[in-house]
């Protein structure tokens, strides 16, 4: 194929814009504080899937005022903690997405 007639093209990526810019900054302090670290996006994708297991309307749910409550969440997102209570159904545990890593 011969590309010396075609004009050269500038591409340029554009970075997503978060929708919850202030929560994901708080998720991403959380998580350094325990010694990990999280792109952006895929701290706002995480919070999205388990938002949409807890709301049936799929709204974005509030961050838990806890910063414990909040990195559990997030570790048991990534796959790093197994979710607490796994057996007990009664006790007082959000719900997680099914797909999520050892639920």
């Amino acid at each position: 194929m011969d590309n010396s007639s075609q004009r050269m093209q500038f591409l340029q990526y554009h970075s997503v814009k978060l929708n919850y810019p202030e929560d994901v900054r708080r998720m991403r302090a959380v998580l350094a504080g325990a010694g990990y670290m999280a792109c952006e996006i895929d701290l706002e994708r995480l919070w999205d899937e388990f938002s949409q297991a807890n709301n049936l309307r799929g709204k974005w749910r509030d961050l838990p005022e806890d910063d414990i409550v909040l990195l559990r969440i997030l570790l048991t997102g990534f796959g790093v903690i197994d979710q607490w209570f796994p057996d007990d159904h009664d006790a007082p545990h959000d719900c997680y997405p099914s797909h999520w890593p050892s639920l």
